[in-house]
């Protein structure tokens, strides 16, 4: 497997920011996990794991250590019946396009979302009040001494955009989903839904992470961040959406400081507290 040095982290995150890691590799298989892990402790490297990159703030100077980027080699994707096996590298588009086409529903919610399935188990990613969590039966994971161990659903202790997953213990691998049966004809016409309300909605076609704070209980973050002004508020080439304001986009060379910057000015002029759903790329337990 080949490790790449002084990888620009920019090139591997929906927001295109980030600075250059010291190693950085994309396994193949979980064997080439294992393989990278052993890496990382014979050179005593501090160890980051991700995914597509789409909640993610990568920081200016990058990563010192090794970022494993996980992907293809977990893309894997069975069906039996009502029970479906995931590798935690699928994209959720790929995997609601392979549940349509097998007449399986109920995550449609999840449409334009563009993150990894083991990113949305992570973070327990919803959407229009729906999370994924409500699917999950159990998982697969890897520790960071290259052990595999099965959790059930109950041992993830699910709840809003969190999970025991956050604690950075282990490497989701597989996700196994329990769904239910219904037309194909509905389920695509409800994908197409949501994925014209995404579209009406936030600002698809500029560099994002996704949505930048959690909503308080009862409340929209977007709806407070617009009430109090801060629609178009710009710092360096990080601005907040002027279509969502719970979106910040980099309108060509925002820095992470920036965005950084940028959500600290949001939340000290809201009346209420909001806690950031982006995820700033840390070191993992190793």
């Amino acid at each position: 497997m080949r490790y790449l040095r002084d990888e620009l982290l920019k090139k591997h995150t929906s927001f295109r920011i980030g600075g250059p890691a010291d190693y950085f590799c994309v396994p193949e298989d979980i064997e080439q996990i294992k393989e990278a892990l052993n890496f990382a402790r014979e050179n005593r490297l501090p160890v980051a794991i991700m995914g597509l990159g789409t909640n993610l703030l990568a920081l200016d100077n990058g990563f010192r250590g090794l970022v494993i980027k996980l992907g293809g080699g977990l893309s894997w994707m069975k069906a039996k019946s009502r029970v479906v096996h995931v590798g935690s590298g699928v994209s959720l588009p790929k995997l609601l396009l392979f549940l349509a086409r097998r007449g399986l529903g109920g995550m449609e919610f999840l449409a334009g979302i563009p993150g990894t399935v083991g990113g949305a188990a992570v973070m327990n990613a919803g959407a229009w009040g729906k999370e994924i969590s409500r699917f999950v039966d159990r998982i697969t994971v890897l520790d960071f001494k290259g052990k595999e161990r099965t959790l059930k659903k109950r041992q993830l202790k699910f709840s809003y955009r969190k999970s025991v997953l956050q604690k950075g213990k282990w490497i989701l691998l597989e996700v196994v989903l329990r769904l239910r049966k219904s037309k194909r004809k509905a389920i695509k016409s409800k994908l197409q839904e949501f994925l014209k309300r995404r579209r009406e909605s936030q600002p698809l076609g500029i560099p994002n992470a996704g949505c930048i704070f959690k909503n308080p209980k009862g409340k929209f973050a977007g709806r407070i961040i617009e009430e109090a002004g801060c629609k178009g508020m710009r710092m360096g080439d990080a601005q907040v959406s002027s279509k969502h304001a719970n979106f910040i986009v980099n309108l060509g060379e925002a820095k992470a400081r920036d965005v950084v910057k940028l959500i600290a000015r949001v939340q000290k002029a809201v009346k209420i507290k909001l806690e950031p759903e982006l995820k700033v790329m840390v070191k993992s337990s190793t």
